[in-house]
């Protein structure tokens, strides 16, 4: 029998939650959080005497006015009910604000677009499962845990005064101010194919975040940010660094860059606690992306920042293709536990339930390669991006480029 750990840890699963519906052709689909539970389950992932599966809290709402905009806070509240009438935008709105300052379109505040729609329960959705990645850090903090995953969380696009990019309440900036006024020092591990904005605008003048990025060009894919030369201000510059990937890349020309970007700066920075956030969608099956990359380099990057960073709190954020974030997940989950996957069924079930019989039986992929002229400018790109970092992030923390 395996010995328990010398660490603990907790996993967040709201059974309400991931049967959510943001829109039925909505491609955010909280489901992938279920289906992760199950194939860790059938994996022999969650059966650990050092683990722990926990209900998301909601957040309340003074929590989170330390960082939204209190007035979108209350607009989101009364679109609880699925709906906004036109005739109540006014009402409620001169009750929250001065009437002068009003701009009466509710799509000032990111709600009832196509991204982000208002449906029943849209309120008590997010509060919900932002509360998890609250909830862990509180007890990584406390020193309960020291790995947590919520793969409902991770809403890193919600801004101060409204909803953006499939993201309502930003759990990332509400968990880290939490940990700030604890006295942590708290980086974040972004390798999401979508830029953090979010997060990255909350910390922008703030040394005691590391903010670190990895993404599909703002070139090419919303949000349109996230370039290199994007370092942080005032006292945070140094401390926001960016790695636009070029549409195509593949898993080693991934792995290249952040392994010459993300333990350098780690172990410079000397976090308490490594926020990572986990979007499967660079994987190349995804339909929202357009990266040439497998969970092969997914896992890798989980890998190193296990070895570094003792303290984990791991969070969702995207990931289209349901069944490959499913698997992406379950092994990330394995990896922060220091476990291997076995799969309990092998030869009794097949895998159709995750995904396409060819991946039946297994969950990680072989490295995607990408050939010709296109690897070699994806190369001398990400490669003219590593050195920008080196020569302009790094001797702000007393490295050499």
């Amino acid at each position: 029998m395996e010995k328990n750990k010398n660490f603990s840890s907790a996993f967040v699963f709201s059974d309400p939650i991931s049967q959510l519906e943001y829109a039925r052709s909505h491609p955010f689909k909280p489901i992938r959080a279920k289906l992760t539970l199950d194939l860790c389950r059938r994996y022999g992932l969650m059966d650990r005497p050092w683990m722990r599966l926990i209900e998301p809290q909601p957040l309340d709402f003074p929590t989170m006015a330390e960082f939204h905009d209190e007035t979108y806070l209350k607009i989101l509240q009364e679109a609880n009910r699925g709906f906004l009438p036109k005739d109540l935008w006014m009402d409620q709105i001169r009750s929250l604000k001065d009437p002068s300052a009003f701009d009466p379109k509710i799509l000032q505040y990111g709600l009832g677009t196509e991204d982000n729609p208002i449906f029943p329960g849209v309120y008590d959705y997010a509060t919900t499962a932002s509360g998890g990645t609250l909830q862990l850090a509180q007890m990584i903090a406390d020193g309960e845990i020291q790995i947590g995953f919520n793969p409902l969380g991770g809403f890193h696009h919600a801004a101060r005064d409204h909803a953006e990019g499939f993201c309502y309440i930003n759990d990332m900036v509400i968990a880290i101010l939490h940990l700030l006024k604890r006295g942590w020092r708290v980086a974040v591990v972004d390798i999401d194919a979508h830029h953090g904005n979010g997060v990255q605008d909350a910390f922008y003048h703030d040394n005691r975040v590391l903010c670190i990025s990895f993404h599909e060009t703002g070139k090419e894919i919303y949000p349109w940010s996230g370039f290199e030369d994007e370092i942080g201000a005032g006292a945070g510059k140094g401390f926001n660094v960016n790695v636009p990937l070029p549409q195509y890349t593949d898993d080693e020309l991934f792995e290249f860059a952040f392994e010459e970007i993300v333990p350098p700066l780690l172990y410079a920075f000397g976090p308490q606690i490594v926020m990572v956030l986990l979007g499967a969608d660079t994987h190349r099956t995804d339909p929202l992306t357009h990266l040439n990359m497998t969970n092969f380099s997914f896992c890798r990057a989980v890998h190193t920042l296990r070895e570094i960073s003792p303290r984990i709190l791991a969070l969702g954020g995207g990931g289209y293709d349901i069944f490959k974030t499913a698997r992406s997940w379950t092994l990330a989950w394995a990896i922060l536990n220091e476990i291997e996957p076995v799969d309990e069924y092998a030869g009794s079930i097949g895998g159709m339930m995750f995904g396409p019989e060819s991946d039946a039986g297994r969950l990680q992929d072989e490295p995607a390669v990408t050939r010709g002229s296109i690897r070699e400018r994806i190369e001398k790109e990400l490669a003219r991006v590593v050195e920008y970092i080196k020569w302009n992030v790094f001797p702000i923390h007393n490295l050499l480029g």
